[in-house]
């Protein structure tokens, strides 16, 4: 899933192959944000057109930046544009470890599943 608007109340996605570089989230199950674990980014928003609730996974590629958006998905950005929050610097898929960020990451972000660690810092 690529998020192409994050918008509180007016978010927007379109669908795609999870293994694309683009894909940026992977939906978890489709509810209702209160529905969605403390991990998970809450879409409420259109996808192709059709208004939904999705709790979403991060799918994030190495050497990408974002703009965090608490509880909502974050948007991949251009790293040299002010708005860009993090960026992650490292993707381990496999397994869900944060010590397996070192140096220069100053956080990381964990899925269960499929088990991915990334590791974040500042861009």
């Amino acid at each position: 899933m690529v998020i192409t608007d994050n918008a509180a109340g007016a978010m927007k996605a379109t669908t795609g192959d999870c293994s694309s570089a683009k894909a940026t989230y992977r939906i978890a199950k489709v509810a209702a944000a209160q529905e969605c674990a403390p991990s998970d980014a809450a879409f409420t928003g259109t996808v192709a057109d059709k208004s939904t609730g999705l709790c979403l996974t991060p799918n994030f590629a190495a050497d990408t930046c974002f703009a965090d958006a608490g509880t909502r998905p974050a948007k991949a950005v251009d790293c040299s544009t002010k708005e860009a929050t993090f960026k992650v610097i490292k993707r381990i898929d496999g397994q869900a470890d944060e010590l397996l960020c070192d140096a220069p990451a100053t956080s990381f972000k964990t899925v269960a599943n499929p088990k991915t660690t990334f590791c974040l810092a500042k861009p």
